[in-house]
This record gives structure tokens, C-alpha cells and sequence, in this order.
């Protein structure tokens, strides 16, 4: 009998309320870690991303359907654009990538990426992470990533802005 893959969003992945400040010449840009800390990039010119809400890091648990120790791999998105919905065409959209992880708080590292580093490294080249389940068949972790303005000559209508990207997990 095989078993299957479930990934489950505990938290979405949100970088609060922003205030995008553009100058016309540079895109602003922002960091939220997978630990929760949100900062901002340092300017070129005055471009800015002003934080005015609570950021969370998004965390998920696969399960594998295993009762215990299991290896799996996930992989990580590139990147996503997240947009307004209820903009007109031509308004503003934001770039997420530099997808970071933090330690497992069920299962571990193990593998070619047997540490936060390690794991984050491969994110940044296109690679996998290896982990091994815990005792009940699961893994869940926390993840960050970088979000960057569009356009620094775009306009941006007060909203929320949403995207998808996917994460996929596999037995290795």
C-alpha cells in the first residue's frame, strides 16, 4: 500500500500591511526571515517599503501518510507575483522570491542539506531540501522569502495583494 503526500498551510505567508514609497528610478525591497523579522533593504534614492501591519512567516507540515521516519524532499518556488485583484490593469505588483526556511520544529535537516544553511542554499540555487520525518510522519516548518516592488515607476491602489506558488514534496 503507497502512501501519499499531503502539504498543509498552517500559516500563510504574509508580509502585513505595506506602504510602498516610489521614486520613479528604484525598486523598493524587504525581507521577512522564516524567524519573523521584517527588514527593509537598504534605499538606493528614496525608495522605501514601510511596514505597517504584522508580518507572519509561513509554516507548513507535510505529512506523509507514514507512521515514522521517512525521508522526504520539498521543493521550493522560484518566485510569485502577487497582485491586486480589485486594481485596474496597470496597477503595481510585487515580486516574492528568495524562498528561506528555519529548523524544522517536527522532523530534521538531513541529506546534502542537513542544515538551515545548507537547506537555504539549495532554495537559492533551484534545489531541493532533504528532511526526515518525525516519529508521527510529519514535518513542518517555517518559511520567509523577499518581497520587491514590481516597477519603481508603478502605481499601487490600497488593497490586498495575493498570489500562489507551490511547494511540492516528495519520498526520496
Amino acid at each position: 500500500m503507497a502512501s501519499s503526500l499531503t502539504i498543509t498551510e498552517n500559516t500563510p505567508l504574509s508580509f502585513g500591511s505595506l506602504v510602498v514609497i516610489q521614486d520613479g528610478t528604484n525598486a523598493a525591497e524587504a525581507t521577512l526571515t522564516a524567524a519573523g523579522t521584517f527588514t527593509t533593504a537598504a534605499p538606493t534614492g528614496t525608495e522605501n517599503l514601510v511596514q505597517t501591519g504584522t508580518p507572519t512567516p509561513g509554516n507548513f507540515t507535510v505529512d506523509t501518510g507514514v507512521t515514522s521516519f521517512v525521508n522526504v524532499e520539498v521543493t521550493f518556488p522560484a518566485t510569485a507575483t502577487l497582485t491586486n485583484g480589485a486594481a485596474p490593469p496597470g496597477n503595481g505588483t510585487f515580486t516574492v522570491d528568495t524562498f528561506q526556511i528555519a529548523a524544522p520544529s517536527a522532523g530534521t535537516f538531513t541529506g546534502a542539506t542537513a542544515t538551515v544553511g545548507a537547506c537555504n542554499t539549495a532554495i537559492a540555487g533551484g534545489g531541493d531540501c532533504q528532511f526526515t520525518t518525525n516519529a508521527s510522519g510529519a514535518l513542518t516548518f517555517p518559511m520567509g522569502a523577499t518581497i520587491t516592488v514590481g516597477s519603481a515607476t508603478a502605481t499601487f491602489i490600497d488593497g490586498t495583494y495575493t498570489g500562489t506558488y507551490d511547494i511540492t514534496a516528495a519520498f526520496f
